[in-house]
């Protein structure tokens, strides 16, 4: 029994359709362009900037502030005590999405998966370069580059700062939503015509 069992889910992996195409020629490209894009910007961030420096960029509404950040997102929970546990839990979440991309087959969802991995892949190996920082007299190393803060307070968004690997997690996050508000259409839609087309044939009858 458990040698057909194995027999089954090999057949059912050759047999599934893992869209391998569309995720080669466009989410990997997507992903890789915003991984490099992000780069890119920690990278200037970093040779021109010292830590705890900052810039206005766009008056009123956006900054740069040049920090090491040992926390999670937007600088949250940043301390050198909690820093093995962030990345324990950064590198779960890219692992977990490694796998959801893999096996994903619809293209609205291998899009935005490929979105978020592109932020959390980003912020996981940019860990690895990041300068240290010092806190408490001692350098500390596996914090990542942040360096934008919002120039206007939005229900305490001037206390925010984040990067773009952030911003494209927030990104997916916001397209999940709509592919998610997409699907449960799709699911109701059909009872919802089936009702109109039974409405449609009574009042057909009664004529």
């Amino acid at each position: 029994m458990f040698k057909n069992q194995i027999s089954n889910l090999i057949f059912g992996l050759k047999s599934y359709d893992f869209k391998w195409k569309f995720k080669l020629i466009i989410a990997t490209p997507i992903m890789s362009f915003l991984i490099l894009l992000d780069w890119i910007i920690k990278w200037v961030v970093v040779a021109t900037m010292k830590e705890n420096d900052s810039k206005t960029f766009i008056n009123g509404f956006l900054n740069i502030q040049y920090k090491i950040n040992l926390g999670s997102a937007y600088g949250r929970g940043d301390y050198a005590d909690g820093l093995a546990k962030t990345v324990t839990l950064a590198a779960l979440f890219v692992a977990l999405l490694i796998i959801v991309f893999i096996f994903l087959n619809d293209k609205k969802w291998i899009i935005t998966c490929s979105i978020l991995l592109a932020g959390g892949f980003a912020n996981l190996l940019a860990r690895a370069w990041a300068p240290a920082t010092i806190r408490d007299g001692q350098e500390i190393y596996g914090g990542v580059v942040d360096m934008f803060v919002w120039g206007f307070d939005f229900l305490g968004s001037s206390g925010y700062i984040f990067n773009l690997a952030d911003m494209w997690v927030n990104i997916g996050i916001g397209i999940g939503a709509v592919c998610f508000i997409i699907e449960m259409i799709n699911i109701f839609k059909p009872k919802k015509q089936k009702e109109i087309n039974k409405e449609v044939d009574k009042n057909e009858n009664k004529s």
